[in-house]
């Protein structure tokens, strides 16, 4: 059984014997250490006194952990040589200028970006704990060519060496409301399960040309419908008070309505995520803001509306309940449509995790 200090070690030896490559390591095994080790390495054995890295993240809030775990591991100094940059903000930066930069997160990389990673030289790592899936696709190729994964360590090997804490998926099946109270766009009232099946045969008449989005439109009715919320708040009444629990919600609205405690990208203090963060307050709803890069301590608990079929946005989320003592078990809830596409999407999202831990159940 190896420790949370054997895969490090292990990943850093491996990291270092190449220019450019990536590591696909679990949450909980140390992501930012294992970076902050790798730059120390180098700086140590470049001897180069001015030497400036990047450190790319999809978010600013990720950068805290850098700078925190900086100084709990005494490598500081290295804060000194390191400027932060979001994605969306690295065509600003000057290629020329850095000798390593590392790409956190690195699986957030699009095609946008190699406009910088096409004319830097030097070193880049890449960090992740969901690399991309298809080789073919935008994300996979840019994984190839910029940060080729040359160490992989998955979530259920960290739970069986006893690094992070064990879990178990409960997926919640529900029907679509058959009660006429959606109100259509014309003004008369019909059903989620009408609706979602008229949907479905739009999709199947649609062109070639319009398919994707009727897709779309369908997607995005399954998010809205009121069903979940429901099923939600019955969920939320049966975990202990004293338990937290995280609520990813599928829209700002849902998550407003779903908890008086809230963070998401149109509240822009952090006075609600800090009090959940000390356990004053015991739920809170957000939407994507905190599947990554946050770590919520004693969370027990998450709630997921909607399981994209997308196993990386799924898996960061589930990531946030992974950093519990390791003799304790996380209690994952994902909600799922009965007799529709979410069924597919759902399945598709929790193909890399041990399907003896997931079960299937009704309220």
């Amino acid at each position: 059984m190896q420790s949370r200090e054997d895969i490090q070690a292990i990943a850093l030896e491996t990291v270092l014997r190449h220019k450019r490559c990536g590591v696909s390591v679990s949450m909980g095994v140390g992501k930012t250490y294992i970076g902050l080790q790798y730059l120390d390495k180098l700086f140590t054995l470049a001897n180069k006194p001015d030497a400036k890295f990047l450190v790319v993240a999809p978010k600013v809030d990720i950068f805290k952990s850098w700078t925190d775990d900086a100084e709990k591991f005494d490598l500081f100094y290295l804060t000194e040589h390191i400027t932060f940059s979001t994605y969306v903000s690295l065509h600003k930066q000057n290629p020329e200028e850095y000798d390593i930069v590392i790409l956190d997160e690195a699986h957030t990389t699009k095609y946008s970006h190699t406009q910088f990673l096409d004319l830097y030289q030097g070193r880049i790592l890449g960090l992740t704990g969901t690399p991309p899936k298809w080789l073919q696709s935008e994300k996979g190729q840019i994984m190839q060519d910029y940060y080729p994964i040359v160490y992989s360590y998955k979530v259920d090997q960290a739970v069986d060496s006893g690094i992070l804490n064990d879990y178990r998926i409960f997926v919640h099946n529900i029907e679509l409301s058959t009660a006429n109270t959606l109100e259509t766009k014309q003004g008369w009232k019909t059903s989620e399960r009408k609706n979602y099946e008229w949907l479905r045969r739009q999709i199947d008449e649609a062109t070639d040309k319009t398919r994707f989005m009727k897709q779309i439109f369908c997607l995005s009715a399954l998010k809205q419908y009121e069903t979940k919320e429901i099923y939600t708040r019955q969920c939320l009444s049966k975990i202990p008070k004293e338990e937290k629990c995280l609520i990813f919600a599928n829209t700002i609205a849902q998550a407003e309505k779903l908890c008086p405690h809230r963070h998401h990208s149109k509240k822009k203090d952090s006075d609600d995520l800090d009090a959940f963060k000390r356990g004053d307050i015991t739920r809170l709803s957000a939407v994507e803001q905190l599947s990554e890069g946050v770590t919520i301590p004693d969370l027990k608990h998450i709630i997921i509306l909607h399981a994209y079929g997308n196993e990386k946005k799924t898996s960061q989320k589930i990531g946030r309940v992974l950093r519990l003592n390791p003799d304790q078990v996380a209690k994952i809830h994902i909600l799922q449509y009965v007799n529709t596409i979410d069924e597919t999407w759902v399945t598709r999202a929790l193909e890399s995790f041990n399907q003896d831990k997931i079960k299937y159940v009704t309220l």
